[in-house]
């Protein structure tokens, strides 16, 4: 086992070597903004594709506003940014809120949260990593299997709980790593979630 993580710890970092910060695409960042509370907590709002350079802009919007909660919404992206983004928001024990639709690179994000808040009535969903190609085509390569690894380890997700994981993305009866249910994986993991009816819509702080 050790021989393995230690086999992901290498190809995760040959993968930051390759896809570094100063990799940028031509597409634009995601959006980011900002409301409080009804607690005057500082709730940040990530919507959009994730994109190459959100890593570092998700990293400088955390120290700029300190936001508690990360409100979220958008189809996938870019797969290391979601990890650069859900590594921060782990370490400074941030809540996450899907506010909307949450695809791919945005349910890896979700998953980072100190708690998962989920808007009733919304759709988490997943697939394993694959480099290019999005869910339902191909196979995942050794790069990305790597950082979904180390990610996973990083939030203290269990050897038990991956296994569980790559079953529902790749198990039996599952087509070509399509979509699966993240809610419904979460719940099984035990994973603290809370569902809510949706809020009504708040103004934007500058």
């Amino acid at each position: 086992m050790r021989n393995r993580w230690n086999r992901c710890r290498a190809l995760l970092l040959a993968g930051l070597m390759a896809f570094g910060a100063g990799h940028v695409s031509g597409a634009g960042a995601a959006e980011y903004s900002y409301r409080t509370n009804e607690r005057d907590e500082v709730v940040m709002r990530l919507s959009g594709r994730i994109t190459s350079m959100d890593g570092a802009i998700f990293l400088a919007e955390v120290r700029e506003h300190e936001p508690r909660i990360i409100e979220l919404e958008g189809p996938g992206g870019d797969m290391l940014s979601a990890v650069r983004i859900g590594v921060i928001i782990h370490e400074r024990y941030l809540r996450t809120h899907a506010v909307g639709t949450c695809l791919s690179a945005c349910a890896y994000i979700w998953i980072s949260g100190l708690k998962m808040i989920a808007d009733e009535g919304v759709e988490i969903s997943n697939h394993l990593p694959v480099a290019i190609q999005g869910a339902s085509v191909g196979r995942p390569d050794d790069k990305t299997i790597a950082i979904f690894g180390w990610y996973l380890g990083k939030l203290n997700i269990s050897v038990e709980m991956m296994s569980a994981f790559l079953d529902a993305a790749m198990g039996p009866g599952v087509d070509g790593n399509g979509y699966f249910d993240m809610l419904a994986f979460a719940s099984y993991w035990n994973a603290p979630i809370e569902m809510r009816v949706p809020a009504p819509t708040y103004a934007a702080i500058e």
